[in-house]
């Protein structure tokens, strides 16, 4: 029972108290271990570190105070480790503050910790909601990436590794939205522009359209118009959103200007068409009249929402 309150394993327990001395449980008549509230919390603070890349042997010893001193040199608040009741006989459900887990995010990417990026996604992406998800923890995730990447903290293997890591996650819910009933009212395609591999943000966006409830298709990064405007027009699309992209910066805004010149040219001129992320349009060159430019993802989050009432 303490393994599955605590979350760490029957075999780890036992060896934490014989070879660390972090534990020494009461024995029942039985000789069976009898395990406290206290002692449950501190497997669990316990285990928390280990998974931030403390060693057992550093901790063991450790008061529960001093291991919440610890959480908190990582990013935890002292109102979040006080405020948490390790209770062993109600069942409440287990919330979960993004505000907490990404500090922790941060200092294991900066650290390039995959192992715990991994673990705390892996609880975040079926505890938050997909707008959550997308905008309290991936966006500023990707963010920090192309920073670390940029001023040469990672190299381009490792950019792509944690880039793939961070994929896998938010497939989760990008492939399986099951928040609310789908909204019919729009029938929106999702996908990056041509020479565009900025796919974090632009699943962002498909996160968002399934948070609220809507039928969309995410066809991923690097489309030609072509393709994007022949898939709109067999899936009978009324919104297409294009973005957010990186397109801008690294190829150039003539690069920009002509693919979405060429696929408003292409696209039924009932759908509207959707430009996510920085730019500099030159819209009278644009023929669809129902051409829609939005700023970052904050701006398609209202929009998306408007459109839901």
């Amino acid at each position: 029972m303490a393994s599955k309150i605590s979350g760490v394993g029957v075999h780890t327990i036992r060896a934490w108290e014989k070879r660390y001395k972090a534990l020494e449980p009461v024995r029942d008549a039985s000789g069976h271990r009898t395990y406290s509230k206290t002692d449950v919390e501190k497997l669990m603070l316990l285990s928390e570190l280990c998974l931030l890349g403390y060693t057992i042997s550093k901790v063991a010893g450790l008061s529960i105070p001093e291991l919440k001193e610890q959480l908190v040199n990582l990013g935890k608040t002292e109102e979040s480790l006080a405020a948490q009741d390790f209770n062993l006989i109600n069942d409440t459900k287990l919330t979960i503050d993004a505000g907490q887990s990404l500090p922790i995010l941060l200092f294991a990417l900066k650290s390039y910790k995959l192992d715990i990026i991994s673990v705390e996604l892996a609880k975040l992406k079926t505890m938050l909601s997909s707008k959550e998800f997308a905008l309290q923890i991936l966006r500023p995730l990707s963010e920090a990436l192309g920073e670390n990447f940029s001023s040469g903290l990672f190299t381009t293997d490792q950019e792509m590794a944690v880039r793939s890591l961070l994929k896998f996650h938010m497939g989760y819910n990008l492939y399986h939205p099951n928040e609310r009933r789908e909204n019919s009212n729009l029938n929106i395609i999702v996908c990056g522009m041509e020479g565009d591999l900025n796919d974090l943000s632009l699943g962002a966006v498909g996160l968002l359209c399934g948070y609220y409830g809507f039928h969309y298709t995410y066809l991923g990064a690097d489309i030609t118009y072509e393709a994007l405007s022949d898939t709109a027009k067999s899936l009978e699309a009324n919104v297409v959103i294009v973005g957010p992209s990186n397109v801008y910066n690294q190829l150039g805004k003539n690069h920009f200007q002509n693919y979405i010149e060429k696929l408003s040219l292409k696209l039924s001129p009932m759908a509207e068409l959707v430009v996510a992320g920085k730019s500099e349009l030159e819209v009278d060159k644009i023929s669809s009249k129902r051409l829609v430019v939005l700023k970052n993802l904050d701006a398609v989050d209202s929009y998306l929402a408007a459109k839901n009432n």
